[in-house]
Order: structure tokens, then sequence, then C-alpha cells
């Protein structure tokens, strides 16, 4: 495909123009998708400017990506009703989040585990001014980063852990410089405490509350955070929205029961 930066005279800004092209990439391979390594070869783009590029064009709506997968579609914007209908995890979780996001004025995310991996189904933004959105649907990381993760991550079983934890060892670092020592410990700290307390590793200033819901069989589910800036997030309203957290996760429980 051609190039547009390569012409001077294309208007507009930089990123827009670069997002153009990731899009019509994606637009001129539907197939099965792309994956970011398959767009920088075909756009020319480096691949931390493809990430960012895929972040704003999946939270606009415009690229989705495909679940159980790293590769990426184009797609039409869906509204939220829509959007939600397609996974029941969302349907089953998104009034809970709603209540979440109006009791604590914060951010409410949804994540799963896939594999070695979290991967973020919704979120729901609170009333407060200053928000972390520290995710997005459709983002990848590794498992336990985020506060999400890591409530999913505690409820494995030991070797699956020491497992996950070994696979995402070479990526840990470009999580706010953390290692397997302090994932183990995070690990520990949720187990302890029945929640997770994740703070300025994935995102710098913010910190993260999730407790884990499991299935009949024991496995995690799906996992349920509240993120803000640090400032507001003391020990002890830690501890009230993990109680919040843990009352909705069981109000979802009682409905499926």
């Amino acid at each position: 495909m051609d190039n547009f930066e390569a012409n001077q005279g294309d208007p507009g800004p930089r990123t827009l123009r670069r997002g153009l092209i990731v899009l019509r990439a994606l637009q001129e391979n539907p197939g099965d998708g792309m994956n970011i390594t398959s767009l920088a070869r075909v756009t020319g783009l480096q691949r931390p400017t493809i990430y960012r590029l895929i972040a704003a064009l999946t939270e606009s709506g415009f690229v989705r990506n495909i679940v159980g997968t790293k590769r990426y579609a184009a797609c039409q914007p869906l509204s939220a009703a829509a959007e939600a209908e397609q996974d029941p995890r969302i349907q089953l979780a998104r009034p809970a989040m709603c209540r979440l996001a109006a009791a604590t004025g914060d951010a409410v995310f949804l994540v799963v585990r896939d594999g070695h991996e979290s991967l973020s189904l919704w979120r729901e933004i609170g009333g407060y001014p200053v928000q972390i959105l520290a995710t997005y649907a459709g983002k990848r990381q590794p498992l336990g980063v985020g506060s999400g993760g890591m409530a999913l991550l505690a409820r494995l079983d030991d070797a699956t852990i020491d497992d996950i934890i070994a696979k995402n060892s070479g990526q840990l670092e470009l999580y706010g410089g953390m290692g397997t020592h302090q994932m183990r410990q995070l690990v520990k700290n949720t187990r302890s405490r029945g929640y997770s307390v994740v703070g300025n590793y994935a995102v710098r200033g913010a910190l993260g509350v999730g407790c884990a819901l499991s299935d009949g069989k024991g496995q995690p589910f799906l996992a349920i955070s509240v993120t803000a800036i640090t400032e507001r997030m003391p020990a002890t309203r830690q501890r009230e929205i993990a109680a919040l957290i843990q009352a909705e996760l069981k109000g979802l429980v009682d409905r499926t029961a």
C-alpha cells in the first residue's frame, strides 16, 4: 500500500495520518485480522507507535480485538448497548459496574483471564473530575500487573501461577519496573487480604483495588476493579471499595444461581 506519510503535502496532523494508515491496512486485510507484527510490516510504522494507535482506534470503536487472539480487525462503531450484548460477561457485570462507578466516583474495569494474559472487556467512568483510564476494552497485558489481573492470578493454583509468572518474566519490567519477586509478593498479599491492591506499576500515580469471581469449578471467571489516583486510595478506602466490589460480585452469583 502507498504510504501517506511520504507525501509532505498531506493535510492533517501526523498522528491522524498514521492512524488512518493503520485503519486502512486493517480494512484492506479483513480475513482473520492482523497482529502488531503484520501491521508494522505492512505500514512501515514502528511497533510502539502501532500499539498506541490501536489503543486509540479500539477505544473509539473503529477497531476491535479478535477475542482469544492478539489480532485486530476494522469494525463499524457500535453503541454501548449493542457492544455489551456481544459478550455475556459484559452483559452480566455491567449493571454492577455502573453502580460501582456511581458509588465511588472512579473508573471501574471488567477483566478476564486469557492464558497468561489479562484481557479488559469493559470499563465504566465515574463522576470524579480526575479519572484514571488505566485500560480499555480489548487491551491485553501480563496477568497480574493490574489489580483486576492480580485478583484473577491469585485465585489460581501455585503451579499455574509459577508458569504464568515465568512466561511473563521478560515483560514485567516494562510495567513500572515490576519483577517476579514483586509479582509473587502481590499474589501473597492478595490471598491474605481477599482482594488485590496494585499501585504505580501499569500506570504511574494510580492505584487499583480488584476482586475476582470464580466459576463452579473454582476457576477465576472474571474480575472487577476500581482505579483512582493514589491520593484517593488510602488503606481505609481500599477496604471500603473492596467490600463494595465483593457485594456486587455476590449479587452476580445470586443472579446466575
